[in-house]
């Protein structure tokens, strides 16, 4: 993950673009799960605490569940972490029809119907006709879901940090 902090959206666009279904399916799952700790970060009122807490991926999205994620991205980020752990530890697996068929019914009906606008709005930026966003790779409907839920985690994180006092909690007072 670059550490770009001028602009991380373009670093994150750029790695989906890739050719490479192994390097966006590993990449993705990466940016996610940084936006996941970032988001848990933002959430608890000792995010240095985390640290000691030995969570891997499927253990911060229940936390972030926990914390306050709507459920509704539990499903897909597990389906998405699935994907990225059965490609990074198979090196002659690759992503499937059937990879991006059940991400894409892991999502909740919202979540649908916004990888179906950006598909559409894709289309039209680019001169393209409408088509079906069934039809198209395995690969280009993994990465427009991609995008959604890393596009979720961001706004969550950025509305618990707008929402919480940035100042640290005070210690109990005891007397």
């Amino acid at each position: 993950m670059p550490d770009s902090n001028d602009n991380p959206d373009a670093a994150y666009y750029a790695a989906m673009a890739a050719e490479d279904a192994f390097g966006v399916v590993i990449r993705a799952g990466a940016y996610i799960d940084h936006e996941l700790i970032k988001l848990l970060e933002a959430t608890v009122p000792a995010p240095k605490a985390l640290k000691q807490v030995p969570l891997d991926y499927a253990g911060r999205c229940a936390l972030a569940v926990a914390l306050g994620l709507d459920e509704r991205f539990q499903s897909p980020l597990s389906a998405l972490g699935k994907i990225r752990n059965r490609l990074a530890h198979r090196p002659e697996a690759s992503l499937s029809e059937e990879d991006a068929k059940n991400l894409y019914k892991a999502l909740a009906g919202p979540e649908r119907t916004m990888v179906q606008d950006n598909f559409a709005k894709t289309l039209q930026n680019r001169g393209q006709k409408a088509r079906r966003f069934g039809d198209e790779p395995a690969l280009d409907r993994f990465v427009m879901i991609a995008i959604v839920l890393r596009s979720a985690l961001v706004v969550a994180r950025t509305h618990v940090e707008h929402v919480r006092p940035m100042t640290p909690p005070r210690g109990r007072d005891d007397s």
